[in-house]
């Protein structure tokens, strides 16, 4: 598996993850601390950036290849 799409991958999972967690406080299955309210977001945003900057790049490596070949 390519780096990029195992970036990806682990991106949205994080992103899952850290919305399930809030989903989970929401709906008061596990404890409304403001500090779990932080570290999901924190899991949330962290799991965005990654997964946007392989995107990104997964992108550029496509167009480069692209261009490339139509030398």
């Amino acid at each position: 598996m390519r780096r990029t799409t195992r970036h990806i991958l682990i991106g949205a999972a994080l992103a899952i993850l850290g919305w399930l967690a809030i989903f989970a406080m929401v709906l008061e299955l596990i404890p409304q601390v403001i500090e779990l309210y932080l570290i999901a977001y924190g899991v949330t945003f962290a799991g965005f950036i990654l997964g946007m900057a392989s995107v990104f790049t997964e992108i550029r490596e496509n167009l480069r290849k692209h261009r490339r070949d139509n030398e």
